[in-house]
C-alpha cells in the first residue's frame, strides 16, 4: 500500500552550484534524480510517482517474502551466466521522468556499475501481490513497465494461490500474455537465459489451487 508523504518534513537536496542543501517541502514535485539521492539516506521504503514521494507499507506476509526469495534464488545463478544481476526490492527502476518504482525482483542485464542507483537495463521485473497493491500492480505499474524500452518480461505472482501471469514483449514491440496455474509448468525466460518452474516459486509453501471454471451441461427447458 502507498501513503503519500505530506508530513511537514523537508526534503534536503544538494544544489549543484554551491554544494549546500536547499529545503524543499515534500509535497512539491521532485525529479527522479533528486529522489534517488534522497532515498539512499532513508530508513523506510519509498517510491516516486509523478514527482510525489510515497511511503511503502512494510510488514509483508511470510508467503510474499518466501515467494520473492524463491524467485531470486532460482534466477540468480541462471541470469549470472549471461552477465545479468538478480536483486530484490532495493533496485530502482525509472519508469518515467518523475517516477521510480522498486519491483520485488529485478534482473538487470545492463553494464555493471557498482555506484549505480537504478537498473540500467531491467530485462525482467517481478511483482509479488500484497494486500492493497494488486490493483496498482495490474494497472499503473503494468502500464509503466510496458512503456519502458528495456523491459522484456513482466511477471506477476500471487503468493497464496497458484497464479502466475507473464507479459512477454514480442519482436514487434507488442505484448503476449501467458498464464500458469500448475506447479508442474515451466516459465521459459530465454530473454535472461533461464527458466522458472512454478513449483520452485511456491517451494516450502502450501498455496491454494486457483478455481477452474467448469462448463455445465445445459438441460432442456420443460
Amino acid at each position: 500500500m502507498l501513503m503519500a508523504l505530506f508530513l511537514g518534513r523537508m526534503l534536503k537536496i544538494p544544489t549543484l552550484a554551491d554544494g549546500f542543501h536547499v529545503a524543499i517541502p515534500e509535497h512539491d514535485l521532485v525529479s527522479a534524480g533528486e529522489f534517488l539521492r534522497w532515498v539512499c539516506a532513508q530508513d523506510g521504503r519509498f517510491e516516486l510517482v509523478d514527482g510525489r514521494i510515497f511511503r511503502m507499507m512494510t510488514g509483508a506476509k511470510q508467503s510474499h517474502n518466501v515467494v520473492t526469495a524463491n524467485i531470486v534464488a532460482t534466477l540468480l545463478p541462471q541470469a549470472r551466466r549471461g552477465g545479468c544481476r538478480t536483486t530484490s526490492s532495493d533496485t530502482a527502476v525509472r519508469t518515467g521522468p518523475q517516477t521510480i518504482r522498486y519491483p520485488d525482483v529485478v534482473v538487470d542485464c545492463g553494464p555493471n556499475d557498482r555506484d549505480a542507483l537504478e537498473a540500467s537495463r531491467p530485462t525482467l521485473v517481478v511483482e509479488v501481490a500484497s494486500p492493497g497493491t494488486s490493483a496498482i500492480d495490474a494497472t499503473d505499474k503494468l502500464d509503466e513497465y510496458r512503456s519502458h524500452a528495456e523491459i522484456r518480461l513482466i511477471l506477476f505472482v500471487d503468493p497464496d494461490v497458484i497464479s502466475v501471469k507473464l507479459y512477454r514483449r514480442d519482436k514487434d514491440g507488442g505484448w503476449d500474455v501467458e498464464k500458469y496455474d500448475d506447479l508442474d509448468q515451466i516459465v521459459a525466460l530465454a530473454e535472461i537465459g533461464g527458466s522458472l518452474a512454478v513449483g520452485q516459486i511456491y517451494e516450502t509453501l502450501d498455496p491454494a489451487t486457483r478455481p477452474r471454471l467448469r462448463l455445465v451441461e445445459e438441460r432442456p427447458f420443460r
